[in-house]
């Protein structure tokens, strides 16, 4: 029987049941001779399916349906690589009684072609599936107040024409071990049409065939662990591709008929999480995306989840058992992060120790202020003058986010056209003074509370637009002095922030603000005495000189981190020059 669970508030003003799933996989086959192979298919109310393989030239094997609702069958499979599909008489209402072919919804692998078989691989009589053996998998890895996050996508972030893969990946881990990261977010990594982001999935188990295979996903997991580096993937759990199987086994079995959410949301068929089969005491959608989170996390050994549109799955207490399913896996035996994508924001969505679904969210409000103040325009209504509303959005306790490790923050991610774009598109800033305002808004990132994101290339000032085309990075960037220079800032500032403890907690004290010459002075502690006092000129003119005194300034030697001098502060009054958009780091001494 299903089991009970304590709820946390439901949004949108729906109850939500209590009843929750049995989370199990495909049920065990019986032990079968080497050679046999058991093929399975979870459709519980369709009247017919068949097998067919390329192993016996497509000839259909009927299949055996159990009362669990799954569907059976049994083949002698010679070792190699082979190709599969399941035929189905459909019960979807766009083809209703019409005979279709699926690949399997639960492979490890679907091939890139009009095809869409599933790919199986026999070796010595067995069936393989993700056969990687782990080697560093005792390597210690950062806790979530710790993480700096670099969003990456596997298909650009080489720098190719044409599409990047795991393996490429995996031969720039060093470059971001030296930037300093120490996580990193897959954008989606599973089975996808053609060249895109990949938010439109067939597959919630298949790797993207264009990216690698499975063995090679792990690989790149296992050799970010060696670098002390986590990998968090990103889980599309809302919607799924039209052509996806479980649109054309059984529509309205997995999916609404009718997408309930307003049009501006309608990305794909969405799964009903609400609709339970009585008979086999299911919900099949969060069944299906249960086993799937599941297998990610014990297959690859991820170490957290950005959960794609929160805001369109909605309701909390379902947000909360997908992420339990992730956590039941871990099982407390390493550091593991999950983290919604809820715009806009909704700070109670975050806190799993109270009981909301999970652990941190994306802070857009931040990121919108600080695009405003790089391209000294205004960004969704935020203006790059505004220091009142610039604090509220850098402490995330006036946002109503109980502690600071709830939020997520960034400048840009994909969905926005790149910082150094809107700087010179949007405030028509260029050369040196461009290359200020990205160091402006990156020291604000890197030393507000909260755990930070850089989307990447972003710490070589690599432009571009919004788009689902690809935007491959170009590294021959690197050759110019100003791109360099950002770099050396970034991963300075980066190691800054993975060492220096006043950092990475809930403390934040505004001690200046100066409305006419737009200048902000705030302090973060800890309770050893680990002081940090960030100053920062957000008009592109000189400030002259600038006094930050009060009780809060202790006396003795503070050293300025980014041009690396010390500065000797008596009579709690701090005292020195800032030129145009420039930022100063001071670190107390002793």
């Amino acid at each position: 029987m299903a089991s009970q669970t304590k709820s946390v508030p439901a949004r949108e003003g729906i109850a939500v049941p209590a009843k929750t799933i049995r989370i199990d996989l495909k049920p065990p086959a019986d032990e079968l001779p080497r050679g046999t192979i058991e093929f399975c298919l979870f459709a519980p109310r369709n009247e017919t399916v068949e097998l067919i393989g390329s192993w016996n030239d497509w000839k259909p094997c009927p299949c055996k349906r159990s009362e669990d609702g799954w569907w059976r069958c049994r083949s002698d499979v010679p070792d190699g690589k082979h190709f599969y599909k399941f035929r189905v008489k459909s019960l979807s209402y766009f083809c209703a009684g019409e005979t279709v072919d699926v690949f399997d919804p639960y492979a490890r692998s679907v091939t890139n072609d009009e095809h869409e078989s599933s790919i199986l691989i026999v070796k010595e009589g067995l069936r393989q599936s993700v056969n990687y053996q782990w080697r560093h998998d005792n390597v210690p890895l950062a806790p979530n107040e710790n993480l700096v996050i670099y969003e990456l996508h596997v298909g650009d972030f080489a720098g190719k024409c044409e599409c990047g893969t795991f393996r490429d990946t995996i031969s720039r881990l060093d470059y971001l071990a030296d930037l300093g990261i120490n996580c990193i977010e897959l954008m989606p990594v599973k089975e996808f049409r053609g060249r895109s982001w990949g938010y439109s999935l067939r597959s919630l188990f298949s790797v993207e065939n264009t990216y690698g295979t499975a063995d090679e996903l792990a690989e790149l997991v296992d050799e970010c662990h060696a670098r002390g580096i986590r990998v968090m993937i990103d889980g599309v759990y809302n919607h799924a591709d039209p052509e996806s199987p479980l649109t054309r086994i059984d529509y309205e079995y997995w999916f609404y008929k009718d997408n309930p959410d307003p049009p501006e949301m309608h990305w794909g068929p969405k799964f009903n999480y609400f609709f339970y089969d009585q008979e086999r005491d299911t919900f099949p959608a969060r069944k299906y995306v249960i086993d799937s989170i599941q297998f990610w996390v014990e297959k690859f050994h991820i170490d957290g989840i950005r959960f794609d549109a929160t805001r369109a799955i909605a309701h909390f207490d379902v947000m909360r058992e997908l992420a339990d399913s992730a956590y039941g896996k871990v099982n407390g035996i390493k550091n593991f992060i999950t983290v919604a994508e809820h715009i806009p924001e909704d700070p109670a969505i975050t806190g799993r120790q109270r009981g909301a679904p999970v652990d941190a969210a994306w802070h857009d409000r931040l990121a919108r202020h600080l695009q405003a103040i790089a391209s000294c325009t205004e960004q969704a209504g935020n203006s790059c003058n505004d220091l009142e509303e610039l604090i509220k959005k850098l402490n995330p306790a006036t946002n109503s986010y109980e502690k600071a490790i709830r939020t997520v923050n960034f400048i840009g991610n994909h969905d926005y056209k790149r910082p150094m774009t809107m700087i010179a598109e949007d405030g028509k800033i260029f050369d040196e003074a461009a290359f200020r305002r990205m160091k402006l808004t990156t020291a604000l990132l890197l030393t507000a509370p909260g755990i930070p994101m850089i989307w990447m290339g972003q710490e070589i000032g690599f432009p571009s637009d919004k788009s689902l085309d690809p935007r491959p990075i170009n590294w021959e960037l690197l050759n110019n002095a100003n791109n360099q220079n950002l770099h050396a800032f970034h991963r300075g500032l980066i190691n800054l922030r993975k060492n220096t403890p006043a950092l990475q907690n809930d403390s934040f004290e505004v001690v200046l603000t100066d409305k006419e010459r737009v200048i902000l002075a705030y302090k973060r502690w800890n309770d050893q005495g680990n002081v940090v006092l960030v100053v920062a000129n957000l008009k592109d003119t000189p400030a002259g000189e600038v006094v930050i005194e009060g009780p809060s300034i202790d006396p003795g030697t503070w050293h300025e981190f980014l041009s690396d001098y010390d500065v000797q502060v008596s009579d709690n009054r701090l005292t020195d020059q800032f030129g145009p958009s420039e930022v100063k780091i001071f670190i107390r001494k002793g």
